[in-house]
């Protein structure tokens, strides 16, 4: 059965929405698996996902088509196809945090009035508004979730200001009747996602963790973000989450060192684990991860994309617990596998 297309808008132009815009288009047109989580997911497709609004601050990309505004700069991200016009034309978004004067902040702000996003919104027919844009603008992403409140757009929050974990916010979505999910999305393969990976199989086979850290360092703008804006924030998050996922209290250190800037756009994550196991023996894990920053959260987004659309579809309201879970650190207390199943299962 043909449910028809998922209409969404991005806001916040930058490495990780070039990645997804590159993603759905090669996915779009070839039988590759790799990578993806789900190439079909509730009756939808990747082929179904269509961008019909793009928002962003910067002067390098506002007026310009979103096909050639995902390689603009400050972007890093690598551009492995070419994207045919998409005749979106970035707009004006929201700049409603305190300019940031740090030698590192690489945007150039555009001398464009914002535009009414909320109009816009509707006017494009917009299911689900997708907010990538730079951490530590908790005043713009919230501005951002207003709109697709105004709208009646589902609103998904990519960055880790608090959202979806809000209760006023939550209340809001939930008394409009619309969808929400929320707060920093948990990457495919990112630092998190593995630490707590490699906690849970420990715990899976008896083993006793008695101190762990995780550190990253990394290029990129949302790298320099992390290091200038949201560091506490990020490690209070990163923290939590990993801590969650394990039934005893232990030293345990997640979150951000420094910023590269010859990295660019790719991440080193360093993971350190001390503890024990049968008779007392003592054991260490010293583990580094190199990745692409950017490309990291294009599978879930795809999913996470979809199944607010499937929420909409159902009259879902509110948080989705069930998607927050999965997609979201945040909101991610249970195991991996638990909150995979769950997803699958609410998915259909």
């Amino acid at each position: 059965m043909d449910l028809g297309e998922i209409r969404i808008a991005i806001a916040g132009i930058g490495n990780c929405c070039s990645s997804l815009v590159q993603g759905i288009n090669y996915y779009s047109k070839n039988d590759d698996e790799t990578g993806l989580l789900h190439r079909d997911l509730g009756g939808y497709s990747i082929n179904d996902i269509k961008i019909v609004a793009a928002f962003d601050i910067s002067k390098e990309k506002v007026g310009k088509d979103l096909s050639e505004a995902i390689y603009s700069s400050p972007n890093q991200s690598i551009q492995k196809i070419h994207i045919p016009n998409l005749n979106v034309e970035v707009q004006m978004g929201l700049d409603l945090d305190k300019n940031n004067d740090d030698a590192l902040n690489l945007i150039k702000r555009s001398d464009e009035k914002p535009v009414n996003v909320s109009e816009a919104l509707q006017r494009t027919k917009a299911d689900v508004l997708l907010n990538l844009i730079s951490g530590g603008s908790d005043y713009s992403s919230k501005g951002y979730a207003d709109a697709a409140l105004e709208s009646g757009c589902a609103f998904l929050n990519a960055t880790p200001s608090t959202i979806a974990s809000d209760p006023s916010i939550a209340k809001k979505f939930f008394n409009a009747g619309i969808p929400l999910a929320g707060d920093d999305l948990l990457d495919q393969i990112g630092a998190t996602a593995l630490h707590i990976g490699l906690l849970e199989f420990l715990l899976s086979r008896g083993v006793k963790v008695d101190e762990s850290y995780q550190l990253d360092v990394g290029g990129g703008t949302e790298s320099i973000n992390t290091l200038e804006k949201t560091r506490d924030t990020k490690r209070d998050i990163k923290t939590s989450t990993v801590k969650s996922h394990v039934p005893y209290e232990f030293p345990l250190v997640s979150g951000s060192t420094d910023f590269v800037d010859f990295l660019k756009n790719s991440r080193d994550s360093f993971f350190w684990i001390k503890g024990t196991y049968f008779g007392g023996a003592q054991y260490t894990i010293d583990v580094k991860l190199s990745s692409i920053d950017s490309n990291n959260g294009g599978s879930v987004l795809i999913d996470v994309i979809r199944a607010l659309k499937i929420s909409k579809n159902r009259g879902f309201k509110g948080p989705i617990t069930d998607i927050c879970s999965y997609g979201f650190k945040k909101s991610s207390h249970v195991s991996l596998a638990n909150s995979y199943n769950s997803f699958r299962k609410f998915v259909g």
